[in-house]
This record gives structure tokens, sequence and C-alpha cells, in this order.
């Protein structure tokens, strides 16, 4: 089995109608229940003119990084996401297909690495950043990269930033998951608090936990939930791995 360990400084996880840990939490006692009315997630952080032009995915993944670096600084930064702009590049073939020039705005915003992009222009630092996707399991990945970079780098800071939403028309035949859009954002620092172990899903686990992973979420959902509720260990069995979280 292998094995990282860090520290989390602090984390933030946003989704329209949810916003602070208690709201989490709640959420996650009532069955993982979505509101049936959200008012719309908070983007005050994100300045208004590039905002604008913004697609709600990313809006997500900028106000939560923005959320967290508003009185605190990093070294590094690791963005992780399942699909990315997907919803944005539909678009784009859609206009295509229909014989209509794709928009430059659109185009140059629907790369997986949109969202650390903005980032970095809207706070205006150069801090190295990198973008991740690994499938259901890219928050897992994203928390490996900041783990391998703090242990070369004990004494910085790190930005993990994972987000994702339901598949757009017609991919979602391909992944049924029922959720919202959502980001959660987390910053690191070298530490022991924290181990996360995995192993091959094929073998039998050898850890036991209070919590195993809710079918029919994200991979993030599941770890957001166990953070609101300020468990002390949980699995999450994926199609590959199964993830052992320790603090």
């Amino acid at each position: 089995m292998n094995t990282v360990h860090f520290d989390i400084a602090d984390w933030h996880a946003l989704s329209p109608g949810l916003n602070t840990p208690q709201e989490w939490a709640l959420w996650a006692v009532n069955n993982k229940t979505w509101p049936a009315d959200p008012a719309p997630a908070d983007f005050s952080a994100i300045p208004a003119m590039m905002r604008r032009r913004m697609s709600h995915l990313s809006k997500l993944a900028v106000q939560t990084a923005m959320t967290l670096m508003h009185d605190q600084s990093v070294d590094f930064i690791v963005f992780s996401s399942r699909h990315g702009e997907l919803h944005r590049t539909v678009t784009l073939l859609q206009d295509v297909l229909r014989g209509d020039d794709a928009s430059p705005i659109a185009f140059s915003q629907s790369v997986h690495n949109t969202a650390a992009g903005l980032f970095t222009i809207a706070t205006k630092q150069a801090i190295p950043v990198t973008s991740i996707a690994a499938g259901e399991q890219s928050l897992h990945a994203a928390l490996i990269e900041a783990a391998a970079y703090l242990a070369e780098n004990p004494t910085h800071r790190v930005l993990v930033v994972d987000f994702d939403e339901p598949l757009p028309a017609p991919y979602g035949v391909f992944d049924g998951l029922l959720h919202q859009g959502f980001a959660l954002g987390m910053i690191l620092t070298h530490g022991n608090h924290i181990a996360l172990r995995w192993q091959s899903s094929i073998q039998p686990s050898t850890q036991s936990a209070d919590n195993a992973h809710d079918a029919g979420l994200p991979q993030t959902l599941s770890v957001i939930s166990q953070l609101a509720q300020d468990k002390t260990a949980w699995s999450i069995a994926g199609r590959r791995q199964i993830w052992h979280w320790a603090r």
C-alpha cells in the first residue's frame, strides 16, 4: 500500500447554496440532498470584467482559490478536474456543426488549464501552477502531486483546487452522477496529520474506516462530506483504487 502525508491548513468548498462548512455538514447529514432552490454562488472575489466571460465552472474554481488566498500565500498551485471545460467545448462543436465561427474567447477558455490561467491573471501573482486530469480520482492525483512537492519543499505551502460539474448532453450517458457543480480548495503544508493511503481496488481492504465512498457521487464530494462532518477516517472506493484517509 502506498502512502503520502500532509497537513490541511485550511479548506473551502463552494456550490450553489453551499458555501460554509456548516452548510456542507447539513447537506452531508441530510442524505446529500441538494438545495431545491439554491441561491447563486458568490463570485464577488473575481473582477467583474473577467467574471462576465468565465464559465460557471471556472468561476467556482477561481472563487474558491481566491477565497482561500484572501489573507494567505502559497508557493505552488495544483488545479484538478475530471471533465474540465467540457460544456464550453460542446458548445463550440455545436457552433461549428451549424456552420458558425467558433468564438475566439470561448475557444481560449475551453482548455483544461483555463481556471488555472484565469486565477493567475485575476490575482496578478506569478505562482507556479499545474493542471491535472486523472479521471474519477483527479483530486487524489492532485493531492499526491502536492505531497510530492512538499516532500521536496517542506517549508512551502500548496493550494489544491478540484472542481467539476455534471456532463452536458450528449455525454451524460457516460456518467450518470447526479450533483451540482462544485469546487474544493485546500491549502496543504508539510506534516503528518493526514495520511492518504491507496491500493488496487482488486485487492481486499486491509484498513477499516468510519465511512465508505458514497455511491453516485464524485470522490471529491465524498471528501467534502467527511471534512465538513469532521470525520477522522474514511475510505473511497474507485474502479481502480481504494483511497484510505486518516487524520
